[in-house]
Formats: structure tokens, sequence, C-alpha cells
């Protein structure tokens, strides 16, 4: 078995020992009355405004490609968002399907260094605009919270504003990348450099603000699942939680975000006096919706690939 076999096995047998492990801890009959007696128009909202944060999110990457003076029309962007999204539901962490985002897009513009660049600056200013947003609601809910749980907030999100404030300097990349310079491709990875640090502060400003709005968006949508299973909690807890939720996603450590995602929700709405099937429903329907998401991303990514093949007879 190679490596790379190795380590996705392993990647497997954690989500399916983390699933086995939650499903142990909650009741699943329980967990299946909270999902049956679920309020559909607040689902329906919710998949709706899920759905419409990817051209939302394709604005982003287009400020930052212009940035680099690389013009894509947004509508592809947005389709390469719902490919994403359909390559995120099986590979490994939630930046499965920026890969395969970076390498359709080299494939379109040949502008390798360029796309690979701003898909990592796009995660990146999500990530850091999440921490911010966790650090901004805690003072408003660090009273609903165990001691322990607030400043873990504060560790985690401190760290990840510092850490993303510097993986944005263009030039401490590139000092490091010229330490590195026994490294193959070096003229590469100096394109690469330039990329991640050359999108100008226009573009950054507009690729901030813009996840501001999706970030506030995706933590309206999962409010809007907890209403639908009837959790009636005070919106701080959300704004306080799916920031830790969503990084959690990005940790290789399952396939999709399996099981990590369940027990991320147990563990942090448990803090709020959820109940552990009502939590697990969260993260389930939470789950579904990029699911269904996802599938239709794969239906494009399908009819792309058969147009391609109909076009080179």
């Amino acid at each position: 078995m190679t490596r790379q076999r190795l380590f996705n096995a392993l990647k497997i047998a954690v989500s399916l020992g983390l699933i086995a492990f939650i499903l142990t801890r909650v009741g699943l009959a329980e967990t299946w009355n909270a999902l049956r007696g679920a309020h559909w128009g607040f689902i329906v909202i919710a998949f709706t405004l899920f759905v419409l944060t990817l051209p939302l999110r394709a604005l982003r990457w287009q400020a930052l490609l212009g940035g680099l003076g690389v013009h894509v029309p947004v509508a592809r962007l947005t389709g390469l968002y719902f490919v994403g999204t359909f390559f995120n539901i099986f590979l490994p962490t939630g930046f499965g399907g920026d890969v395969i985002r970076a390498v359709e897009l080299t494939q379109d513009s040949h502008h390798g260094a360029e796309a690979i660049g701003t898909v990592f600056v796009d995660r990146l200013t999500g990530l850091l605009v999440l921490f911010v947003i966790a650090l901004a609601a805690l003072p408003f809910s660090y009273r609903l919270v165990e001691t322990e749980v607030a400043t873990a907030i504060v560790i985690l999100a401190l760290g990840g504003v510092v850490g993303g404030w510097l993986l944005l300097q263009g030039d401490l990349l590139g000092r490091i990348g010229r330490r590195l310079s026994f490294l193959p491709a070096q003229n590469k990875l100096e394109k690469l450099y330039r990329a991640v640090g050359g999108c100008g502060r226009r573009a950054l400003a507009w690729a901030l603000v813009i996840s501001v709005l999706f970030n506030l968006a995706n933590i309206l949508v999962n409010y809007l699942i907890a209403l639908a299973l009837d959790v009636h909690l005070s919106p701080w807890y959300f704004f306080a939680f799916v920031p830790i939720i969503s990084f959690s996603l990005t940790l290789p450590i399952s396939l999709g975000g399996l099981g990590v995602r369940e027990g991320t929700y147990l563990l942090l709405f448990g803090q709020a006096g959820v109940m552990p099937e009502q939590a697990l429903a969260l993260s389930l329907t939470y789950y579904a919706i990029t699911v269904v998401t996802g599938l239709l991303g794969g239906l494009l990514y399908a009819i792309e690939g058969a147009r391609g093949l109909k076009s080179e007879k």
C-alpha cells in the first residue's frame, strides 16, 4: 500500500470511528424524531441562502483575480464553486474542493500561479473574517458558555487573525521563499508568492467585505436550521460557534469533515444546553444542504465533461 493510500485509509478510519463514537452517545430514534419534525419552510430558506452564497464567493474570487490582471466571468467562477462543493463532500478537509477549483481555472486561463494564489487568499480572507467575527461576538456571548470554551475561542481566534495577517504579507512570503531557494521549481514558487501577496489592497479590501457578507449569511443559515428544528437560542451563540465549526472542517483528519463536524456541533451546542440529538440533527441538516448543493455541482461537472468530449469529435 502506498503512503497516499495509507493516509486516505487512515482518514476513512477516523471518519468512521468518530461517527461510531457519536452514534453511541446520541439516541438515533430521538435524532430521527428531531429531523422528522423539522419545519421545512425554514430549511428551504436556509438551502436557498446557502446556494446564493456561492455567486457571492465567486465575486470575491473575481476581485482577487482582477487584482492580478486575470479576468474571468463571475458565472464561470460560480460554476467552479459548485464543482468545488461537490468534491468537498468526499475529499479530505474543506480544502479538497479548493484544489479542484485551482486546477480547473488553470486549465481555463493558463495562469497556474495566479489560480493557486488567489484560491489560497480567497480561503484565507474567509477564515480571517470568521475569526474576527468570533472575537467581536465574544463580549456579548462569553457569559453564555463555560469559561474554558470562551478561552479556547479567544486563543483560536487571535491565533487565526495573527496567522492570517502574516500570510497575507507578500514581502514576508518572499523572504521565506528566498531562504528556501534550494527547493525545486523556484521560479514557479516565486510566481506563487507574488500571486498571494500581489492582489493589491483594493482587491483585498473587497475580498474582506464580501467575506463578511458570506460569513454572516452562513451564520444565518445555521440559525435558520436551528429554528427549523425548534432549537431556540440567542443568535450570539451562532456568532461564537459557527466560526469554530467552520474552522474545524479545514482540519485534515477526516473525509468531507464527517465526524469532526458532528462532534464539534455536539461539543459547542451542548454548552448552550442543546440536547445531543438536536445538536446532531443540526449538523446533519447543514451537511445535507451542502451535499445537495454539491450534487448540483457534480451534475454541472459531468455536463461540462460531456461537452468537452463532444467538442473533441
